[in-house]
């Protein structure tokens, strides 16, 4: 305790000289973290808030006379490029960002069950994005969020070894992917038509006034 004051009167006496060493690469680090966290913020807020509407494409191309014949071909050629062409090559971009994040940032999981997880948010999401889409939003930046509090926590927690062993795993479970786009395209494919039918049959006084709105 006695050396406590005079500890204290070297460590202020070298205080400039201390402020100067390694400043390059500590300011070279808190750049780089600062960087990488706003990238990773940005991704996943544009990931979360397009997964999470419910409309996920509008297209703003002049249609046939609502109520003819013509009209009602043009909307299921829209329904059906919709559901076949368009959502599933976005769905796969949704997964292929968030399997991406997962490999990076998950540690204890395999291949396996990454891409279990990553399917299965976007399946919640995009089944909460018909009931309520703030519903949708919380659960579709739930995991990527999380994981960028637990890496800033414990940094040792990421590994890239066991990154770049999991990448190279991934082509091993190609057949799990094919699977998991099916499902997840005849999931939406279900949810928009149930939707459709319930705004057409059950509730069109709803479908009237957002017209005239």
């Amino acid at each position: 305790m006695d050396n406590l004051p005079q500890l204290n009167f070297t460590y202020i006496n070298n205080l400039p000289e201390l402020i100067v060493k390694d400043l390059n690469a500590n300011l070279v680090n808190i750049f780089l973290y600062s960087i990488g966290m706003v990238v990773y913020a940005i991704i996943v807020y544009k990931f979360y808030k397009n997964l999470a509407k419910r409309d996920i494409f509008s297209v703003d191309i002049e249609k046939p006379k609502a109520g003819s014949f013509l009209s009602k071909i043009w909307e299921f050629l829209l329904f059906l490029a919709r559901s076949l062409i368009f959502f599933p090559i976005v769905t796969s971009l949704w997964f292929l960002l968030l399997s991406g994040i997962l490999l990076f940032l998950s540690k204890s999981h395999n291949v396996e069950q990454i891409l279990l997880m990553a399917m299965t948010i976007i399946a919640a999401a995009r089944t909460t994005a018909y009931y309520n889409e703030e519903l949708s939003v919380d659960v579709a930046k739930l995991v990527p969020l999380t994981l960028l509090g637990i890496f800033i926590v414990d940094t040792t927690y990421f590994s890239m070894e066991s990154t770049i062993q999991k990448f190279y795993s991934v082509p091993s479970s190609f057949h799990i992917i094919l699977q998991y786009l099916l499902y997840i395209v005849f999931l939406e494919f279900t949810l928009y038509s149930l939707h459709k039918i319930i705004r057409t049959f059950f509730l069109p006084e709803t479908k009237h006034s957002s017209r005239n709105s």
